[in-house]
């Protein structure tokens, strides 16, 4: 079987080429979730990390619903001080979310993006892409970057593919 044939049978699942030329299907992973009864933390308004046990509840589901379901105290706390970082950076001058002066993109934005060596770095769009933080000019995007610690630097780049 060909991959375009295996693709056609199977859709665009992820796979694995094996040593002996097989594919190996891998296992789809999404958000984690507790079994029941197992601990897991959440985020409070105020920042705070809170533990719950799984119950299979709306409380559990609504939490789970918003990504606020961590596997550990140090996720949840890492995901704390990335949203005070985001904020500190909208404080900065960054906006977020579909720009009402340039609504049909006529001027092009700056936005900042993060790179693989826990850095920030800026480039022009015509489209700002969703959850992006945009600025009116590339002087605005350093300001804002300069701004920052190199700790809310990597907070800001986090993932949360690895800890």
């Amino acid at each position: 079987m060909t991959l375009k044939e295996f693709f056609e049978q199977n859709g665009e699942k992820p796979i694995e080429i094996q040593d002996d030329g097989t594919i190996k299907v891998l296992e789809e992973k999404g958000p984690w979730k507790p079994e029941c009864e197992e601990k897991y933390y959440t985020i409070y308004g105020c920042g705070s990390v809170e533990t719950f046990k799984w119950v299979d509840c709306l409380m559990d589901d609504l939490r789970k619903e918003m990504g606020n379901v961590f596997q550990t105290k140090a996720e949840a706390e890492r995901m704390v001080h990335r949203l005070k970082a985001r904020k500190k950076f909208l404080d900065a001058g960054g906006h977020a979310g579909v720009p009402d002066s340039n609504p049909n993109m006529v001027h092009p934005l700056w936005i900042v993006s993060p790179t693989e060596l826990n850095a920030l770095t800026w480039e022009a769009v015509v489209v700002v892409p969703a959850f992006e933080i945009w600025f009116k000019c590339p002087e605005d995007c350093q300001k804002a970057i300069d701004s920052l610690s190199d700790d809310e630097k990597a907070a800001l780049c986090w993932t949360g593919e690895n800890e």
